[in-house]
């Protein structure tokens, strides 16, 4: 059932934006009483969070599937390529991004999300071979996902976002020297 709700959830965020979407519009979708939403998520913020948390999950899963068998900088290059370019298929993040980033802000527990996902990063570079200190790595891993998370926020600048071949040229200049 949960999934179910987060499924429906999703939906609706992305149609109306997190502001303009209501618990009833959830559970509407859903096709299950306001009660059985409401003790599943007990507000908007907690239902946002949660569907928030299963997509970046899901994304996470899948980069880590990408810097499989790869050496450190070249995960960097690939997984940052491949995040950037997944971002922008993860309809949810992209229209929360663009049109109500403050709605990303204002989760709760937002901080523990990014220092449990850069944690993450850091994991993967390190399966990857990364030989930096641990203090070092994780402060690489997260700037890597802030860095990342801007371009999700604000696409327009130098680096043009449609052209892959730019970004991995970008992420193998600058920073794929990071990790070591």
């Amino acid at each position: 059932m949960s999934d179910h709700i987060l499924d429906a959830a999703r939906d609706v965020f992305e149609q109306y934006g997190a502001r303009r979407a209501t618990m009833d519009d959830v559970a509407s979708a859903a096709g299950v009483s306001r009660s059985t939403l409401y003790r599943a998520h007990p507000n908007k913020d907690d239902l946002l969070a949660a569907v928030l948390l299963r997509e970046v999950t899901a994304f996470f899963d899948e980069l880590d599937r990408v810097a499989a068998d790869l050496p450190p900088g070249e995960a960097v290059v690939a997984c940052f390529s491949a995040g950037l370019r997944i971002m922008r298929e993860i309809p949810v993040l992209g229209r929360l991004a663009l049109s109500e980033p403050e709605a990303i802000g204002a989760l709760p527990g937002r901080s523990h999300l990014m220092t449990s996902q850069a944690d993450r990063v850091a994991r993967t570079l390190r399966r990857a071979g990364a030989t930096m200190p641990d203090d070092e790595l994780l402060l690489v891993a997260e700037l890597l996902l802030r860095l990342a998370s801007t371009y999700l926020i604000d696409p327009d600048g130098r680096l043009d976002l449609s052209d892959d071949e730019a970004i991995r040229d970008y992420s193998r200049r600058y920073l794929s020297p990071l990790v070591h």
